[in-house]
């Protein structure tokens, strides 16, 4: 069985992105386990490390493998992990950390901007996303926020971010904060569904 493979138009560009987007996130990795007093090993435990080392390895597959490509819905599920948590990040948590370190900024900003370029821009020829993905893509968030609600906090470790902390803002709240979490990845998912239509549609038109 073969599988469609992104078009050889762009393959430097390609490259270049994928290449960027690994690099970035071991620099952080690095950075963060030379300087930080508590090392990398405990951040672990957040989505925002998760979901990058997870695009580190999707784009470094898809170098060593281009037919790696064609599984357009693993690589919607990379996009979205880390552009929700750079959004989440830059949006209501600056201020919970240590601010736009280098680090900070890899992850939460320059590999989500990568991310998103490279989504747009290379592989249009690939098969397209069905329509059921971003339903699909909820599963990662589900697991993850069961293992901060429950496992975290049953070991007696804390929820990693505030919003998901029962003990800092009210099981309610959390409730609530879940429920809102869920639309936007959902939306966000079928925005991203839809700009790799329009991108695919339009390369089509232009070929």
């Amino acid at each position: 069985m073969s599988f469609p493979v992104a078009p050889p138009a762009t393959p430097i560009l390609r490259t270049a992105l994928r290449v960027a987007i690994i690099a970035s996130v071991v620099a952080a990795v690095v950075v963060v386990a030379v300087t930080s007093e508590r090392g990398v090993w405990w951040r672990l435990i957040t989505f925002t490390y998760q979901a990058n080392l997870l695009a580190a390895g999707y784009y470094l597959w898809t170098l060593l493998s281009p037919r790696a490509d064609a599984r357009v819905g693993l690589r919607g599920a990379v996009v979205l992990y880390v552009v929700i948590a750079g959004v989440v990040w830059n949006l209501f948590l600056t201020g919970h950390s240590m601010g736009y370190t280098p680090a900070n900024l890899l992850l939460h900003v320059v590999v989500p901007v990568l991310a998103l370029t490279d989504w747009l821009l290379v592989g249009r020829g690939t098969a397209r996303v069905s329509w059921w993905q971003p339903f699909a893509w909820l599963v990662y968030p589900a697991g993850y926020l069961a293992l901060a609600l429950l496992v975290l906090n049953k070991f007696g470790r804390r929820a990693p971010y505030y919003f998901l902390d029962p003990a800092t803002v009210g099981a309610a709240t959390v409730a609530m904060n879940v429920a809102g979490l869920a639309g936007c990845v959902l939306a966000a998912g079928y925005g991203l569904l839809a700009a790799h239509r329009a991108a695919t549609t339009a390369g089509a038109d232009r070929s």
